[in-house]
């Protein structure tokens, strides 16, 4: 493979879609690591597509900058972006331990936070998925809310928004399992659309799976479109409940749906309801510890400090086992036992 850019060493395959390679090199110059994704074959348009959405993304820190981009000798487009450590479906094939809620609800802000300022400037993403989000290095609490940890790439299918213009409607763009409801039913998609993606996406961070991801295939995809979008269109009310996620997080997703195509989502608003709810998920994984602790469960030679700093790493150490206390059947049991079985519903009703 011949690229306009000599001095890109190709070290190593990584991938290869049915339209793209994807490739590890190296810059002889000063060593730095990134990846070449070129066509397989000559004319697609996603990449030269791509190659725009991110000259117009340019400074937005959370998406790759573009180091070098061009056609091969025999014309095939090409870009080369930084290289990065992994995808969220990286760590989840790796079988890498399951994100804790806290670490999911920081993902959903940090993506939300860099949705924004790409929206900001009229560029839909349109193909959010586990794939698209990248991590620069191994995740670590709350190292993941630093500006260069999460970033969003893939703008193939990326368009630019006009309030006038019908150009994103009576077509399907994206993904089975993450696209949007509108996009399933050919109508006009906007702002909100991305938004509905990240939700399917912290849903399957949180579940490992979808309600719709084990449907069959009836072997045509426009079948499959209707069918998977019709099953997302009845489930997408209660999936906040079933997915284990707190109430504020309906609020979130209220807040989407209420949206018409056309309308900037309020991103303060949803912002700070990640923030309550990442909050209050590390304050009950450190009330959850402090109980524990007096009943003698944990080894109590460990030492409880209130500061905040060493409040919020412990909160983030415990919080993958502290989450799924319900499997501790003799501490829970004393619990039950203070209460009539009329008064309790589910665990959560429970005081600690």
């Amino acid at each position: 493979m011949y690229l306009q850019a000599p001095q890109y060493l190709v070290l190593e395959n990584l991938r290869c879609s049915s339209e793209h390679l994807i490739y590890k090199a190296e810059n002889i110059l000063d060593s730095d690591k990134c990846a070449i994704k070129i066509e397989k074959t000559a004319g697609l348009g996603q990449i030269r597509n791509e190659i725009e959405m991110l000259r117009k993304l340019k400074g937005i820190i959370g998406i790759p900058a573009l180091k070098q981009f061009g056609v091969t000798s025999d014309n095939k487009s090409f870009l080369i972006i930084p290289l990065y450590h992994s995808s969220l479906r990286d760590l989840i094939a790796q079988q890498q331990p399951q994100l804790s809620l806290s670490q999911i609800l920081r993902i959903g802000l940090r993506i939300t936070e860099i949705l924004e300022k790409v929206h900001l400037r009229n560029i839909l993403h349109l193909d959010i998925k586990p794939e698209n989000i990248m991590i620069s290095k191994p995740l670590d609490g709350q190292k993941i809310l630093q500006d260069d940890i999460i970033q969003i790439i893939d703008f193939g299918l990326s368009q630019e928004y006009s309030v006038n213009s019908n150009s994103l409607k009576n077509m399907f763009i994206g993904s089975l399992n993450f696209a949007s409801r509108q996009s399933h039913k050919g109508e006009q998609l906007g702002y909100k659309d991305d938004l509905e993606s990240l939700i399917y996406v912290l849903i399957y961070l949180r579940t490992l799976k979808l309600p719709w991801s084990f449907k069959p295939s009836w072997g045509c995809k426009k079948i499959d479109i209707k069918v998977i979008g019709k099953i997302k269109s009845s489930r997408f009310n209660n999936l906040a409940q079933t997915s284990n996620f707190p109430p504020q997080f309906q609020e979130i997703m209220s807040s989407i749906n209420s949206l018409k195509h056309n309308i900037m989502p309020d991103y303060q608003y949803i912002k700070n309801l990640f923030i309550i709810l990442i909050k209050q998920s590390e304050i009950s994984v450190y009330q959850m510890t402090l109980r524990f602790k007096s009943l003698n469960y944990f080894d109590t030679s460990i030492q409880v400090n209130n500061s905040k700093e060493n409040f919020q790493e412990e909160s983030e150490e415990n919080s993958d086992e502290m989450v799924n206390f319900e499997t501790n059947h003799c501490l829970i049991s004393k619990e039950i036992a203070k209460y009539k079985t009329n008064q309790i519903k589910s665990i959560s009703d429970l005081q600690f």
